[in-house]
């Protein structure tokens, strides 16, 4: 679920855009009695074909004015399409922010190499300081629905929030330190519906340029394959990857066409990492049935997975700079 909170994360950034590029209307005084009132603001966003595409996000281990002199990973070649958003922003009387999501479905997700396109790409790649790349992933392909969905920063400050809305987790690796939800001032509950319909992910291939290199004898660039690789050309290398995990899926209890639950709640704490700083993610429940469908090494299928029942409740991250 590591790959789900990521790309989750990455369609948030990407659909901030729209927001801030909304027209801006001068409003009159019949404008202004409509508005006068209401009691939140509701977004929509429509999303096509071509959707939102990110060429490339590097996370530097150290400074940005200085990333020559550190390593990086890299996401390249994001694509976020096929989704018609409703997003309504309200404030409670208790002095939370409810952000509500309404339902999804057949969004599509892309990074990479995805059918040969953008083949010198990776999905996920490992950058040196010296500026050498080499391929953890090469692409991924999702189609996911998604409930409607409510996240809601509950202001700890109001007295019976954190009973009110069920923020009692807590953090105890068997080691001090141990943290408390309701001893901060904010917390973000999230409640989550989704199906994967369809995930296909390529691990261990080749950027364009290593599988040119591969394919040439010399490794001078005259195209000449070796004899070791006389079936093998630099498309077929960079198109292909050595683990291919096809057709997965996950949906909820009540089988395809249902989608898996997940309840979360995120809070910070402040101070030194001995006095327990740092962002928790705690995750109330999960349920669901995890599919996939084919598994390849090297080109040869070695079969399919189910997992059923799964179950994963009470499991709380903490996570902190070194």
């Amino acid at each position: 679920m590591k790959t789900f909170q990521k790309i989750a994360l990455v369609s948030a950034i990407a659909a901030a855009p729209f927001a801030a590029q909304a027209d801006l209307t001068p409003m009159d005084d019949s404008l202004m009695g409509n508005t006068t009132g209401q009691a939140g603001v509701t977004i929509e966003i429509d999303m096509g074909n071509a959707g939102v595409t990110i060429g490339e996000v590097e996370y530097v281990d150290g400074d940005l004015e200085t990333a020559n002199t550190y390593g990086s990973v890299l996401l390249q070649q994001i694509n976020i399409s096929e989704a018609d958003i409703t997003q309504t922003i309200d404030v409670d009387a208790d002095g939370s922010l409810v952000l509500g999501i309404s339902e999804i479905n057949n969004m599509t997700i892309s990074l990479g190499n995805i059918a040969g396109a953008n083949s010198d790409k990776s999905a996920l790649a490992l950058k040196s300081a010296a500026g050498e790349i080499t391929e953890v992933v090469n692409d991924i392909s999702l189609t996911m629905n998604m409930g409607a969905t409510t996240t809601t920063l509950v202001n700890l400050q109001e007295a019976g929030n954190a009973a009110k809305y069920g923020i009692t987790q807590s953090f105890d690796n068997g080691v001090d330190p141990v943290s408390n939800a309701a001893n901060g001032s904010l917390a973000i509950k999230a409640d989550l519906a989704f199906e994967i319909t369809d995930l296909d992910v390529g691990a261990f291939g080749y950027t364009q340029e290593q599988a040119d290199a591969r394919g040439d004898a010399a490794g001078n660039g005259d195209g000449v394959v070796d004899a070791g690789l006389e079936q093998i050309t630099a498309d077929s290398l960079v198109d292909g990857s050595a683990v291919k995990l096809n057709d997965i899926r996950f949906y909820g209890t009540g089988g395809r066409g249902t989608n898996a639950t997940v309840s979360q709640t995120i809070w910070a704490q402040g101070g030194t990492v001995a006095q327990g700083g740092g962002v928790y993610i705690s995750m109330g429940a999960i349920a669901g049935t995890l599919e996939v469908g084919g598994i390849e090494l090297g080109g040869a299928s070695i079969g399919a997975v189910k997992v059923s029942d799964i179950n994963l409740a009470g499991m709380t991250q903490r996570i902190y700079g070194h």
